[in-house]
């Protein structure tokens, strides 16, 4: 028998099975060079496979909203045009040119400094796959043999490989690469199915025919245990499914604490889609819709005012009355637009990104402004700021929205008049002037990820210095301690959108220090709901003024790990 611990679970849940190993024996793409008289074949070519491919992913992305991003780059004609160009301006064969273009793609979305859009690169690649096994007329289900329950162990795994799975025999998934928020863990949670991925040089020596139990609770790998194990594991996952389902059936509810305080958690999302799931998990409202997403996803430019409106529109239906926040365009610097490169930043965390953009570039920040409040009609939209610093940039962007309305008013053109307008808190200037900010803002959304890297000068993507990248230093604390003050002062409700905020360790915390409502990931707002309901906001308030006195990180590890003022 033996026993791997891993740092954390993509999905949660025990499953128990045999492994079944997946490994993909694609050629290298041919490269080489090629004469005048052959271009219009390897176009041709290229073009045929990808109109294959595209059929192909049409028709799983109107059964499995997860492809509608696949066949929105298959219709991107930048993709096409940039395999194009390599042919006939570059002389590559049209192998050569799909597997540059998918590096180039891939690259800049894995620059990216977001966990969820970093992911889109593993689309990149998948869509690509899929066109170049057209070419070499390699296509093959690597999943049909599976006739037992299985783990799926790989090196990774392609969206679409989750098409040709199994789920009443596939019972978890382990990869050496991939992330917490590719699309395959978000299809393992959906299936409720733990996954355990990005395991890197940890990754266990699985041998085909292994039997596993994948704990995905207390992070385990167990190869091969002995009976009285297996025993112990198959009561743990009964008693885990029971639980999960009494939690599920009351995600619904609104949530209070022992003693009567309300709190609402609220979800992340980036699309309709993802507000729709978030809903069904029994979010109270969307509290951070990033709409960047669609700027993404657009074809050849900016996206005009009709498809954001239509976006926007949709995403509030979704919600059924509950309230949406929409951040406006987070874009710029370290976020890159396929079709706006602009020159390469030194330092991009401190460049032209989120509203600096924006004032700078009016023209795209007013069609965004004009589709917001014309969706505004439709259900109860709030508009956040982003990387706000300055009393006069969030003054600036007030303006615009103003403007706006003047044109909308003009135009005869439906919107909510007393739309509420935020600010998000993810710098340490806008800590240092929250008091300012309050007394202009309609409420406050602290954006941790940012917060965290910027207070302690901490680029979390470089390696050498990510273990400083810390939510337990107590400069972090004080600082979120210290807005959620100045927002209760004012009777400005005041909310947290980053990763803190479904850690189950800091949580509590967070409570104490009198936000009014958490926006986390879909899969975990049952069990946040759960968690909060069963402790005191008297004791998470003397909790958060505890750890606020502490002067090293460790020391707020231990307090936050006590049990004694909780509940």
């Amino acid at each position: 028998m033996q026993r791997v611990s891993v740092k954390t679970s993509a999905s949660k849940g025990i499953a128990f099975g045999e492994v079944y190993m997946v490994k993909r024996n694609q050629p290298e793409a041919s490269r080489r060079l090629i004469e005048e008289k052959e271009k219009p074949d390897e176009t041709d070519r290229f073009v045929s496979a990808m109109e294959e491919a595209s059929l192909e992913v049409g028709k799983l992305a109107d059964r499995n909203a997860i492809f509608a991003a696949h066949r929105e780059m298959l219709e991107d004609p930048a993709l096409k045009e940039s395999v194009l160009l390599k042919i006939t301006a570059e002389n590559k064969n049209a192998e050569w040119a799909l597997a540059e273009t998918e590096d180039e793609f891939g690259r800049l979305f894995a620059e990216i400094d977001d966990e969820y859009l970093k992911e889109r690169a593993a689309d990149i690649r998948d869509v690509c796959s899929r066109i170049m096994d057209r070419m070499k007329g390699t296509t093959g289900n690597l999943f049909e043999k599976i006739d037992r329950e299985v783990i799926v162990v790989a090196e990774d795994l392609l969206p679409s490989d989750t098409a040709l799975m199994d789920f009443s025999k596939v019972r978890g998934l382990v990869t050496r690469l991939g992330g917490q928020t590719s699309h395959v863990c978000i299809i393992a949670r959906n299936k409720g199915i733990p996954a355990i991925v990005g395991l890197g040089d940890g990754m266990p020596a699985f041998q085909p025919g292994d039997f596993v139990i994948l704990d995905g609770l207390d992070n385990q790998i167990i190869i091969n245990p002995e009976k009285k194990i297996a025993r112990k594991y198959r009561n743990k996952a009964f008693l885990y499914f029971q639980k999960r389902t009494s939690i599920l059936k009351e995600a619904g509810l609104p949530v209070t604490t022992t003693d009567g305080k309300k709190i609402l958690v609220m979800g992340n999302a980036g699309s309709v889609d993802e507000v729709e799931k978030t809903m069904q998990y029994g979010a109270d409202g969307i509290g951070l819709f990033r709409s960047e997403q669609l700027f993404m996803q657009s074809k050849g430019g900016f996206p005009n005012e009709e498809p954001q409106f239509a976006e926007y529109r949709k995403a509030l239906e979704a919600c059924k009355g509950k309230s949406i926040i929409i951040r406006t365009l987070d874009i710029g610097g370290d976020k890159s637009l396929p079709y706006y490169l602009e020159e390469k930043e030194e330092n991009p965390f401190l460049g032209w990104r989120g509203i600096r953009f924006c004032l700078d570039r009016k023209d795209v920040f007013k069609t965004q402004l004009r589709a917001l409040l014309r969706a505004s009609a439709f259900g109860n939209l709030k508009i956040m700021f982003p990387m706000i610093i300055s009393v006069e940039e969030f003054r600036e962007a007030k303006s615009l929205l103003e403007n706006s309305k003047e044109e909308l008013r003009s135009e005869n053109i439906d919107f909510n008049e007393n739309i509420e307008t935020g600010v998000m808190i993810e710098t340490p200037a806008a800590v240092m002037i929250a008091e300012d900010l309050a007394r202009e803002a309609d409420f406050f959304s602290i954006g941790t990820n940012d917060l965290i890297q910027y207070t302690l000068a901490v680029d979390r993507l470089n390696e050498k210095v990510s273990q400083l990248y810390n939510p337990f230093h107590p400069a972090i604390l004080r600082s979120i301690k210290k807005v959620a003050d100045t927002a209760t002062k004012h009777g400005k409700p005041v909310g947290i959108c980053g990763e803190m905020a479904g850690n189950q360790q800091t949580v509590i915390f967070l409570l104490g220090t009198g936000l009014s409502s958490l926006s986390i990931s879909a899969g975990g707002i049952p069990e946040i709901k759960q968690m909060i309901s069963s402790f005191s906001y008297k004791g998470s308030q003397e909790l958060a003024a505890e750890v606020c006195r502490k002067s090293t990180a460790d020391q707020v590890s231990t307090s936050l790990t006590k049990n004694d003022k909780r509940k």
